[in-house]
């Protein structure tokens, strides 16, 4: 499909550029050869009123001479002119004619620029004036300024094509990768979607044949399908965050929004959690700091980093979450001496459903659904931050940092749903 429209893309640009190109060419042409004929007939019309105003004499006609002008007709100056040309051209003026004329004449390998000039004799008879000059030089200079012309425009034509099929294939470059990054989106979403669909219906199925059993005696496999149920909520939740958020429908609050008092308050939450796993879970947040922003999305930007660093964390470690200014920058970062990642798979920890595979983490913990940190990305792209993380590989811990601007009110999003 990108090949043919990579195909298409260089054939629309390539058809542009010729027309583009030709209209260009042919008004050049136009205009180049529209300037030589006038000076050529400027020049004609200008002699034929000499010899018509002065009394013809031999100077007169060799100073035409001297300009390629010839004067017709007149026996001085068929010694200038070969008998066949100057027959052939006194034969092809239009003697009755009594309009002045420009016309173009060719004679053997002659190419002649005319002016015909009727006028009234002493006696009363109708005669003429006829200035004549080769134009053969001018005529040549065009036909080499169209040879000039058409070799340029086949040398671009040929570049054209080249370039053009060059840079459509970058700028279909982003649209191939996106397209390949939802196709992958749609097929491990089913594929999360199917796995705990399938735990549900099995353990629902179990329940459906010990209908002569009690609620008690069936609570494990109802437990096993409220647990895959909440987590399917979850999972939709989250790819329906992620599917607004690529369609820019998702809204972002503006208003200001204290970090310390919401890290203060995201650490009581989870200090219980921590207790229970034997975690040593700190905060440092010496200062006041302030962002305009979603208090919710921010809320929801520390749980899930809270979340991933709790999860591989093991009791007698240590998460610490730092708050702190950088010239106009607030830097949250949440540091935890956990498993760690390796440094191949750094690189892809915010792509969608990539999860690091549990048989690497030590106490083996479950595995997620690899949505998590997606999300952070985009609340902190939404608040016109950068977010970035470190680690230097497994056993190592983990630090995520995420820098957002102070006080600077950002554009206003579409908050429709």
């Amino acid at each position: 499909m990108f090949q043919r429209l990579r195909y298409r893309i260089t054939l629309l640009a390539v058809l542009l550029l010729v027309v583009l190109y030709s209209i260009s060419s042919i008004a050049v042409y136009t205009i180049v050869r529209g300037n030589i004929t006038r000076n050529l007939d400027a020049n004609l019309k200008n002699s034929a009123l000499t010899v018509l105003q002065n009394p013809p004499t031999l100077n007169t006609y060799r100073h035409l001479l001297q300009s390629g002008i010839y004067v017709l007709p007149d026996d001085v100056q068929l010694q200038f002119i070969t008998p066949s040309n100057a027959n052939a051209v006194i034969k092809a003026l239009p003697t009755a004619s009594k309009k002045q004329e420009w016309f173009s004449l060719t004679v053997g390998d002659n190419h002649y620029r005319i002016y015909y000039l009727p006028v009234v004799a002493a006696d009363g008879s109708q005669t003429y004036i006829a200035t004549m000059m080769d134009a053969s030089p001018e005529l040549q200079f065009l036909t080499r300024l169209k040879r000039v012309i058409l070799t340029v425009g086949l040398g671009g034509l040929a570049v054209a094509i080249l370039v053009g099929f060059f840079l459509a294939e970058r700028m279909l470059r982003p649209i191939r990768i996106a397209w390949q990054r939802q196709l992958e989106f749609v097929s491990d979403a089913s594929h999360e979607l199917r796995t705990p669909l399938a735990v549900i219906q099995s353990n629902l199925g179990i329940v459906m044949e010990h209908t002569d059993e009690s609620v008690i005696e069936n609570l494990e496999w109802l437990n096993n399908a409220h647990g895959e149920s909440r987590r399917l909520s979850k999972l939709v939740q989250d790819l329906l965050t992620l599917a607004r958020s690529d369609s820019e429908r998702m809204p972002i609050e503006q208003e200001t929004v204290n970090l310390k008092n919401l890290v203060e308050h995201v650490h009581e939450l989870y200090e219980t959690i921590a207790e229970m796993k034997g975690i040593t879970l700190a905060v440092h947040a010496p200062e006041n700091v302030e962002i305009i922003g979603d208090r919710d999305r921010l809320h929801q930007l520390l749980v899930i980093l809270l979340d991933n660093a709790m999860k591989f964390t093991e009791a007698g470690e240590r998460v610490e979450i730092k708050l702190n200014t950088n010239k106009n920058l607030a830097v949250l970062t949440v540091e935890d001496t956990g498993l760690g990642i390796a440094k191949e798979n750094i690189p892809r920890v915010f792509d969608r459903f990539f999860t690091v595979d549990p048989s690497r983490s030590r106490e083996h913990t479950q595995k997620g659904t690899g949505l998590g940190l997606s999300i952070a990305r985009w609340i902190v792209d939404a608040h016109r931050g950068r977010i970035a993380l470190y680690s230097e590989g497994l056993g190592h811990g983990t630090t995520v940092k995420v820098e957002l601007p102070i006080g600077a009110p950002h554009p206003s999003q579409d908050k429709s749903t």
